[in-house]
């Protein structure tokens, strides 16, 4: 089984990606889009990326790869998340001036920088892996990475403090991509994008009655600028049940006859 993550070693997107597969041969990306490109070019059978943070809400470039590549949704993992402050062997806290990860692990851990460490330079990177091989491959004592515990033994580094969220509940959904989505299970969760053809009043209640009107749970709903014209945007609906169940058959032909474009980003077992 081929699956490609967000690299290098040791992302959480691995860990997802362990987690659901429990072995595979993994392929390193640069990016979220990398890696949905090499699923929608069939490269790699599947692929896991981020799509949504407890603390931190969704990942923008995941809604634009899912939006615009040919690529399903054929699961959800969710995955708990805490960080630890990785250093180079030796070096004290009161020695860092610049920590180095992912955005949203850096604000995850900001209550911890506001108290020990207040004036400390925050670099944002691709990834909490990527962050914890730059510290790792420069070797100085005034850089530290924030991530997962396991990057200390894989890049040869430091735990100087764990759980820097300081205990806070932090989940992160990810979502499991490949050419075809997943077959009903009785408990499923689906999840759609879609935008309009032009902006009038009342176009989205509509929509959304398709599913009220059929007691259909919804669970997520967001917008997100389309980047094909400026005020234009998609929609991103998930909800409870299988795109074959009848009841969804039924509202999604409602929505698509209300939109420009439906694309239904695939049926997968819920896991909340």
């Amino acid at each position: 089984m081929r699956v490609a993550v967000l690299g290098p070693r040791g992302t959480f997107s691995e860990l997802a990606a362990l987690e659901y597969f429990g072995k595979a041969d993994f392929f390193y990306c640069q990016s979220i889009t990398d890696v949905a490109r090499l699923v929608a070019e069939g490269a790699v059978e599947h692929g896991v990326i981020p799509v949504e943070s407890l603390r931190e809400g969704s990942v923008g470039e995941a809604l634009d790869a899912l939006a615009w590549m040919d690529v399903r949704v054929k699961a959800e993992i969710v995955l708990p998340v805490t960080h630890a402050l990785l250093v180079v062997p030796g070096t004290r806290l009161d020695q860092i001036t610049q920590v180095l990860s992912h955005p949203q692990a850096l604000s995850q851990s900001r209550r911890f920088f506001q108290t020990h460490l207040p004036n400390v330079e925050l670099i944002e990177m691709t990834s909490t892996a990527r962050a914890a091989e730059q510290v790792a491959k420069l070797r100085q004592s005034h850089m530290a990475a924030v991530g997962p515990a396991r990057l200390a033994e894989l890049y040869g580094l430091e735990i100087l403090r764990d759980n820097v969220s300081e205990g806070e509940e932090n989940l992160t959904r990810f979502f499991c991509l490949g050419k075809s989505d997943s077959p009903p299970s009785g408990k499923d969760k689906t999840s759609i994008v879609f935008y309009t053809e032009r902006d009038r009043p009342g176009i989205l209640y509509e929509i959304l009655g398709e599913f009220a009107s059929r007691k259909i749970n919804l669970t997520k709903i967001e917008s997100r600028p389309s980047k094909k014209a400026l005020g234009d945007y998609l929609f991103f609906i998930d909800f409870e049940g299988h795109r074959e169940d009848p009841v969804v058959v039924e509202a999604l032909e409602g929505v698509r006859q209300k939109t420009a474009m439906l694309k239904i980003l695939g049926s997968y077992p819920r896991k909340f």
